[in-house]
């Protein structure tokens, strides 16, 4: 569940909401001034993103060597992206 926390809740309660989010998968998002600054989410998540993020330029990269110019790279990513998107 993704829940919005202030700094100040953090600093305070920081083992309490490491356990919510190691154990129960809660999610968080710490304000400070009513602003969003960063988010708290299980490392299991962080490190699928981290992987997912990797993977993603190790075959961009390949399709750059390979492609006749990154121009057109460029624009077949865009296409899928915002065929993805919709």
């Amino acid at each position: 569940m993704l829940k919005t926390v202030s700094a100040i809740k953090v600093r305070q309660n920081l083992g309490q909401l490491m356990n919510e989010v190691s154990l129960k998968s809660d999610e968080y998002i710490v304000e400070r001034s009513g602003k969003p600054l960063v988010a708290i989410i299980p490392i299991e998540k962080y490190l699928n993103m981290k992987n997912s993020r990797e993977e993603f330029f190790r075959l961009y990269g390949s399709i750059q060597k390979s492609a006749d110019s990154s121009a057109a790279v460029d624009d077949d990513i865009s296409e899928a992206l915002a065929v993805a998107r919709k």
